[in-house]
């Protein structure tokens, strides 16, 4: 029998064992950033062993399959399946040695295995272990993920060519398994390719729920909303009573998200709040099928089943809603006195009022789709960054008194902080700023995919690669930002930078077309509740609550230990009651 492993190891292995080039010729207006894509001595070091341990993997494989093959070489029936196992191993095996690249002309990165790719070596911290890719391969690398190519992006440079000068060709979505069941098969705004349907659900959201006169009107049902908050924690604050600041702000959040779609709070329901902790459960779980496509049909981790059983209650739900509100419409019955229009409303009562508009009116699944959204992006997002900040805030006693004396000044003790008080704040805001530095709620956005096959700093992306920008990285690299692991307000007081989305350093909410729709009411409501909670109330967390910031990985980064604590009003009892 032919020893396959003596073969295998006699050929040109230095091939395998060459660092990838890490500069390419082909575009010499990227030469400045390409040479800062050069890899060091100590980059090529790592690099290296782990292509030793590869070999080594190969080498002991082999060693057992050609051992086996010739002791069972005896029998014929055998011997042939064996030799042909064999010849397949083999042939993978020999694509992993000779081909330095993930693709042809691919940025540099890390190689895999066949069918799996680099899988193996990536932990559900998937922002931690592309970070630290980072370190070896610079701002921008590639990688397979099982058998999909993608294109990780860790520096602002990197991020203002791809998701400004370039943004036409990554303007899509990668869709799951989990979102094809939740998201009515991606069709809705966040996850729609990029089209003239797409444009007109942008721009109806844009221009009829996050105008700042629509803003403006939805006020009263954020100050109900956040006014309950204090008065409830008042009276946990006399009993003694805990409270959990993450559930209690998600609550908040979801009854303001549910006044923005039907102008009912309805989260005080706790089948709801279940039901909407189970969804965002059930997508946060990362699905082999998705990147490794002929599992599909087998849905080995049961997700499919999973996901869809409780994209069926959500739809139930939203049903259940548009039932409703036309119910309420045939009536005549009016919703809002203010003349504010509700996401159902704006929906429901659409028209098409020109020949260039692409629909004529929307369907269930549209408005369903629109729903989904609203809940999915706007509930969780924003009780982990309060979370976020009340932890940070805290746990520097120097940055805390700083802007207790900021409320003293502006606003005194003797009402509750209002909206219209939070641009006087100028330490505060630049302390919400660094909290968005620090802890995105989504460290890789919602990750994009290329439309097309297209060239970026000389190197050939193709179509349907999945890209990550690895905001939670940038915000930790000390050529940006010195200290980047300390929290210092102090780095934004001086710094025209902003969270908006043009500030590539920065981008907590995205970039460009595909930016957070809601930026402006999320913004506003992290921001006015982080400010009433520090100002209607001094904290008594556990020490080792608030010096613990390990993340705990779901459809948003959050808090894995909890703040748990008792309130202590700061001011007149009567301005509680």
């Amino acid at each position: 029998m032919i020893d396959l492993t003596r073969i295998l190891l006699s050929t040109n292995i230095t091939t395998y064992h060459s660092t990838p080039q890490l500069l390419s010729p082909a575009s010499s207006s990227s030469s400045s950033h390409q040479s800062s894509l050069s890899s060091s001595f100590q980059e090529r070091e790592r690099e290296r062993e782990r292509e030793r341990e590869m070999m080594g993997l190969i080498h002991i494989l082999l060693s057992t399959i050609t051992k086996f093959t010739t002791y069972h070489s005896t029998a014929p029936l055998c011997g042939i399946f064996l030799v042909f196992f064999t010849s397949i191993t083999a042939f993978f095996l020999i694509s992993i040695i000779i081909r330095r690249r993930n693709w042809q002309n691919a940025p540099p990165g890390p190689l895999g295995w066949p069918i799996i790719g680099y899988l193996p070596y990536l932990s559900e911290r998937l922002h931690e272990d592309l970070f630290n890719l980072s370190k070896t391969y610079g701002p921008f690398f590639s990688l397979r993920m099982g058998q999909k190519p993608t294109i990780v992006v860790s520096s602002p440079e990197v991020a203002r060519e791809m998701l400004k000068h370039k943004e036409g060709s990554f303007s899509s979505r990668t869709i799951t398994e989990a979102v094809r069941c939740i998201a009515y098969d991606g069709t809705t705004l966040v996850f729609a390719p990029y089209s003239e349907r797409w444009r007109l659900l942008r721009k109806i959201l844009t221009t009829e729920l996050f105008s700042s006169r629509a803003i403006d009107l939805l006020q009263p049902a954020r100050q109900q909303q956040v006014h309950g908050l204090l008065k409830s924690f008042y009276t946990c604050s006399k009993s003694k009573t805990p409270v959990n600041i993450a559930e209690s702000t998600f609550v908040v959040s979801t009854n303001l998200i549910s006044n923005l779609v039907c102008s009912k709070s309805l989260f005080d329901n706790l089948e709801l709040k279940e039901m909407v902790r189970d969804v965002f459960e059930a997508v946060a779980i990362p699905n082999l099928a998705d990147l490794i496509p002929f599992l599909k049909i087998l849905d080995p981790q049961g997700l499919k089943k999973r996901v869809s059983k409780v994209a069926q209650k959500m739809d139930n739900f939203f049903e259940k809603l548009i039932d409703e509100r036309l119910e309420e419409k045939k009536k005549g019955i009016q919703i809002n006195k203010n003349e504010r229009l509700d996401l159902l409303d704006v929906f429901l009562d659409y028209k098409n009022k020109g020949k260039d508009e692409c629909l004529k009116q929307f369907s269930r699944i549209d408005i369903k789709g629109m729903l989904v959204d609203m809940f999915m992006a706007g509930s969780d997002t924003t009780s982990s960054t309060i979370e976020w900040g009340m932890a940070e805030i805290l746990k520097k006693p120097e940055v805390h008194r700083k802007i207790l004396v900021e409320f003293e000044q502006v606003i005194g003790k003797n009402r509750f902080i209002e909206e219209a008080d939070i641009h006087k704040l100028t330490y505060f805001q630049a302390a919400v700023k660094e909290i968005f530095r620090l802890h995105p709620a989504a460290p890789l956005l919602v990750p994009r995919r290329s439309n097309e096959a297209c060239e970026v700093y000389g190197y050939h992306v193709p179509k349907h690669t999945i890209v990550f920008v690895n905001v939670w990285g940038i915000a930790r690299d000390p050529k940006l930002w010195p200290e980047p692991l300390e929290f210092k307000p102090e780095r934004f007081l001086e710094s025209k930078m902003d969270v908006k989305g043009q500030d590539f350093e920065i981008l907590p909410f995205g970039t460009g077309r595909r930016s957070c729709v809601g930026l402006p009411l999320g913004l506003r409501m992290v921001q006015y509740s982080l400010a009433s909670l520090l100002h209607a109330f001094e904290w008594d967390f556990p020490i080792d609550t608030l010096e613990d910031m390990t993340e705990k990985v779901g459809i948003t980064l959050q808090k894995a230990k909890v703040l748990i604590g008792i309130p202590k009003p700061r001011l007149l009892d009567s301005i509680y009651l």
